[in-house]
């Protein structure tokens, strides 16, 4: 049975539903009353947990291709490290050689998220079932990672 109140707390009225069930001698039982909300917060467990675990698994691969990028860098800056000591011998300042290893990596960073957004738009029609009231090109969801990888 199904019953529509407008209270602030629906159970408030569950005394007073039980006894108006009584008097009409029907010989029905209210035993289990519970809120649409409830109701749904069981039906979505699992729906909820799923999502909850996209988003941790999200951000600990997120957290591991940060480490792998900045290992990846910092190894691309170590083997030049004799062309930036013949570069400040000849006289060439701090902030140039900077700029040139910063230029370097953007490069970097840009053709590796340029690939990467080709390939996610290429598997849009795979991963479009399984989202649900989420726009793929959505500017905050694809800008996120990018701004995370940038910093």
């Amino acid at each position: 049975m199904l019953i529509q109140s407008s209270a602030a707390n629906p159970l408030s009225v569950a005394s007073a539903v039980r006894a108006e069930i009584q008097r009409f001698g029907y010989g029905l039982r209210v035993t289990n009353m519970r809120t649409q909300q409830e109701i749904n917060d069981v039906l979505t467990t699992r729906e909820r947990l799923t999502a909850v675990l996209a988003v941790f698994f999200s951000a600990v691969s997120l957290l591991l291709a940060s480490i792998g990028l900045y290992g990846v860098l910092s190894y691309s800056v170590l083997q030049r490290r004799r062309e930036i000591g013949i570069r400040t011998a000849i006289g060439a300042r701090a902030e140039a050689i900077a700029c040139l290893i910063t230029a370097d990596v953007l490069l970097m960073l840009s053709t590796g998220m340029c690939v990467g957004l080709i390939a996610g738009f290429t598997s849009l029609r795979y991963i479009r079932p399984l989202l649900f009231n989420v726009h793929l090109t959505d500017l905050g969801i694809l800008g996120l990672p990018a701004g995370l990888m940038l910093a």
